[in-house]
């Protein structure tokens, strides 16, 4: 089974700054995020963003992704993109209406323009009432791939999402297959509807072997939940977990 590395997504510390979130990482095996915009973004001041690169630098702490930016017209889309190159990640995740034909192809002029790859980020009924706003099933992404089949374009399979709308692993890794670019981990359970990756009914082991079986994956498995306590013990725990599955 492939060897994959774990990231997280700084939304998993949403409550903290960027630099109370790189502190509570040095505490941990995880050294590599997918930045959130609300700790870092291109409506940041100059002095500011120079100020989170230097701290990220410091902290030793690698970007591979960027997202996900909220997208409401074209003309948004290129700083999110410019702004995921110029932290070095090598993706951007971002979310907007699946009927939106002219921003998927604004994107994929931009991921080609910049080098970075576009990963759409699939949602449920958990944070959006309107399921028509967002990519909500693997048909969704389907029909836009399809569509589009540019090679900086993909997906951002997040399990947690696709689980909540009784989607299984199963169906959606084969489904979307060499065109996922990116993985958010998240889990759901009896006790919190977005949970730690492990904690819940997502089998990781499994999931690992679909994505080996199916997928030509090169970034980290995000691992990304919202939960009000113990952030970090939880993030230590699911990366235990992780590498466990893929021993």
């Amino acid at each position: 089974m492939r060897d994959y590395d774990v990231a997280v997504q700084t939304v998993v510390y949403q409550d903290y700054d960027l630099d109370g979130l790189l502190a509570e990482l040095a505490g941990t095996p995880v050294d590599t995020v997918e930045l959130w915009g609300a700790h870092l973004s291109p409506a940041d001041d100059e002095t500011t963003i120079e100020a989170g690169e230097a701290a990220l630098a410091e902290a030793g702490v690698s970007v591979c992704g960027y997202g996900v930016a909220d997208l409401e017209g074209t003309g948004e889309a290129e700083a999110h993109v410019a702004f995921a190159d110029r932290l070095g990640a090598d993706y951007v995740t971002v979310n907007y209406p699946p009927v939106r034909d002219d921003i998927t192809e604004a994107l994929c002029d931009l991921g080609e323009t910049y080098g970075v790859d576009v990963a759409i980020h699939n949602y449920s009924g958990v944070h959006h009432d309107d399921l028509d706003a967002v990519f909500s099933s693997v048909a969704d992404v389907r029909d836009v791939l399809e569509r589009h089949d540019h090679p900086r374009l993909g997906v951002c399979v997040d399990t947690g999402h696709f689980l909540v709308m009784d989607e299984a692993p199963e169906e959606v890794v084969p489904a979307l297959g060499e065109r996922i670019r990116a993985v958010h981990l998240k889990d759901t359970s009896e006790a919190e509807i977005e949970d730690a990756p492990g904690a819940g009914v997502l089998d990781l082991r499994e999931f690992v072997g679909l994505l080996d079986e199916h997928a030509a994956l090169e970034e980290p498995l995000v691992v990304e939940y919202e939960l009000d306590e113990n952030v970090t013990a939880e993030l230590v725990e699911a990366y235990e977990r992780i590498r466990a599955a893929m021993a």
